[in-house]
């Protein structure tokens, strides 16, 4: 009689304990599949639209970082990280960082990437991103290292964004950066950005 209570109570609580425990840990492996799967999408809210991955870079002939921007239609590459610069950072890294950055002017309303002088830094140039909220100001993207040229860190850094390749099917954007030059050396955004991020900052 005893062996068959005991039996009833190892029954009862591998009813009650063991299998609920088992279900979850197998529902939480199907899920770990799923989003490794990359679904289901709905879990997650997206919120950012910059990101940071490795690029191809033919004329380097190796991968890059690149800060990537999706406008819910594609990833593009906006900046790749291809310029030393300051402090002891490693491109990924220096590229979560930046990510980050542009993550916080999208929401000001960002309009176009300059270089300028920094009195922090006078030895160094920075890259800058104005918004609609930095009125005449440039608020810091990165800081470039010393010696290094602002005007052709721009340049290299923004080939995408200049580059008819990349947004063959973006006249608009194309036209926008068409001028960039040492007279005018501006990177405008706005044509590359999601209709809701263009009155991001109004």
């Amino acid at each position: 009689m005893e062996e068959n209570e005991k039996i009833a109570g190892i029954q009862k609580f591998v009813l009650i304990v063991l299998i609920p425990i088992i279900g979850l840990l197998m529902s939480a492996v199907s899920l770990r599949i799923a989003f490794l799967q990359g679904w289901p999408r709905f879990l997650v809210k997206k919120t950012d639209r910059f990101s940071c991955q490795l690029q191809p870079d033919e004329k380097r002939k190796k991968d890059v970082w690149t800060v990537m921007y999706d406008d819910n239609k594609a990833k593009q590459p906006w900046l790749g990280i291809v310029k030393s610069m300051g402090e002891d950072w490693d491109p990924a890294e220096r590229c979560g960082e930046i990510e980050k950055r542009l993550e916080n002017y999208r929401k000001d309303g960002i309009i176009s990437l300059e270089y300028r002088q920094d009195p922090n830094t006078p030895k160094q140039e920075v890259i800058c991103a104005k918004t609609e909220l930095s009125g005449d100001g440039c608020p810091l993207l990165l800081t470039l290292d010393v010696g290094v040229d602002g005007y052709n860190a721009l340049r290299e850094m923004t080939e995408a964004l200049r580059s008819s390749e990349t947004f063959d099917q973006n006249s608009e954007g194309k036209s926008a950066n068409s001028n960039f030059s040492k007279e005018s050396p501006v990177v405008y955004l706005q044509p590359f950005l999601a209709k809701e991020d263009r009155l991001a900052g109004r």
